[in-house]
């Protein structure tokens, strides 16, 4: 069990405010070389790489399962049901729609976590908890395929190429997946403020809903098309770097080196990933041209080719919500944050009306038949960043006087997590030696 494991414990008994003031990015992993400039050095002891508990930490300190939401808001109110799950996780979300999955490549493949279900209130309360975060690895981890994800070196900036996926490290990867969370946002709209969404870009008046408008059911404010996807695509953008600092400061309390990078084209990773793709249509005035849209079975938008057409996408997505055993319904046999009240509080939440969920398909329509995109100014899918946890190469920091940013955690990692194995080799300072 993991609480019999010291290295575990000391885990998480390691002070919060203790990693964000030594949080740091260290770059030199095991194994490897830097051959420029003049920090020159050539690593002498073999990488290693992460065991399958230090890489399930990450993971759950990335984006994993802490229980259930307080969903604390009012439930007459359409933002009262906008949340798309009652699951919480340790990164926050928009409307607590999880549509980030955390994929990561180390040398025995490329892999994608993403743990589904909560069994209680608090996941993780006590130290019995701790193996449901094993648990959860071991349960909610996907193998896509076999071997290191290999990234186009043309692609990276030349001065990450040194030390980027190389034997040994563990790349993390959160690719943010929109269109649920555009659903979710424009129905709220629609059945709320009333928004009367006009093409500022092809300047063509209301954006397939002038119908609504005319009628007198829209008589919200008017809105452009590209201001309310900039809004929506703003208020996605958050939970990658959330977790990506959430694995950073778990990587500090565990003694292990860390970097997160940019440097990397987005599109390419995801075509290089085997993501599917859509055209923005010619002459449409679409901003952006192709549009990552979903990789086959593992993660897939709310639009064709995973749906004929976009009435099927929103039929889908309120079904999830609303339909049979959806999180909204009387009978929902999912964990709920209202376990003892769900039968009081359920009738209270408000429901989007056949008139709302035609406007939104009305909508959706004429973004996608228009632009041959949905969204028609950004892309579905991104991975903004990504980062690389790996064992430091101590030596190199010893020889440059850096050894004095080397916590505890870092020096006695090796010994603490993988009982010497490849223990680095560097002979410790004098007593009085200078730093400097």
């Amino acid at each position: 069990m993991l609480k019999d494991k010291k290295e575990v414990r000391e885990v998480f008994s390691y002070p919060l405010l203790k990693a964000m003031a030594h949080r740091r990015t260290r770059r030199f992993p095991l194994g490897c070389k830097m051959e420029e400039g003049t920090l020159k050095y050539a690593s002498q002891n073999p990488p290693v790489p992460l065991n399958d508990i230090e890489t399930a930490i990450l993971c759950w300190a990335g984006t994993g399962i802490t229980g259930t939401i307080a969903a604390d808001m009012p439930t007459n109110d359409v933002q009262g049901s906008m949340y798309t799950s009652w699951t919480g996780r340790t990164t926050p979300y928009a409307c607590n729609v999880h549509n980030m999955k955390l994929f990561f490549t180390n040398d025995k493949g490329l892999f994608v976590y993403d743990p589904k279900k909560a069994t209680k209130s608090v996941e993780i309360d006590t130290e019995e908890d701790w193996d449901r975060i094993q648990d959860y690895f071991k349960q909610d981890t996907v193998k896509i395929s076999d071997g290191r994800f290999a990234m186009v070196p043309e692609t990276l900036v030349r001065i990450v190429h040194w030390n980027t996926n190389k034997p040994g490290t563990t790349l993390f990867m959160p690719i943010l997946e929109i269109s649920e969370e555009y659903l979710d946002a424009v129905i709220a709209v629609f059945m709320g403020e009333g928004y009367k969404v006009f093409d500022d870009i092809k300047k063509t008046g209301p954006a397939g809903i002038k119908k609504w408008i005319d009628n007198g059911t829209l008589k919200g404010p008017d809105v452009p098309l590209s201001s309310m996807e900039y809004t929506i695509f703003l208020g996605n953008l958050a939970p990658p770097f959330h977790a990506l600092q959430n694995i950073q400061l778990m990587a500090e309390a565990m003694g292990l080196g860390s970097i997160i990078m940019t440097g990397y084209i987005g599109i390419v990773a995801l075509q290089s990933l085997g993501f599917r793709y859509n055209m923005a249509k010619e002459e449409s005035g679409a901003m952006l041209g192709m549009n990552p849209v979903g990789l086959d079975g593992i993660f897939e938008s709310y639009q064709p080719p995973y749906y004929k057409t976009m009435n099927d996408a929103v039929d889908a997505f309120i079904e999830r919500k609303f339909g049979s055993n959806g999180m909204y319904t009387p009978e929902y046999k999912g964990l709920v944050p209202f376990n003892k009240n769900w039968k009081k509080v359920q009738p209270g939440y408000a429901v989007p009306s056949k008139k709302v969920i035609q406007i939104t398909k009305d909508y959706c329509n004429y973004v996608f038949d228009t632009y041959g995109r949905f969204p028609a100014t950004f892309d579905t899918i991104v991975m903004p960043e990504w980062l690389q946890v790996h064992h430091l190469e101590q030596e190199f920091y010893d020889k440059y006087g850096l050894d004095n940013l080397l916590n505890e955690t870092h020096k006695k990692h090796m010994d603490l997590w993988h009982k010497g194995a490849n223990r680095v080799t560097a002979k410790p300072k004098k007593k009085g030696a200078s730093l400097r």
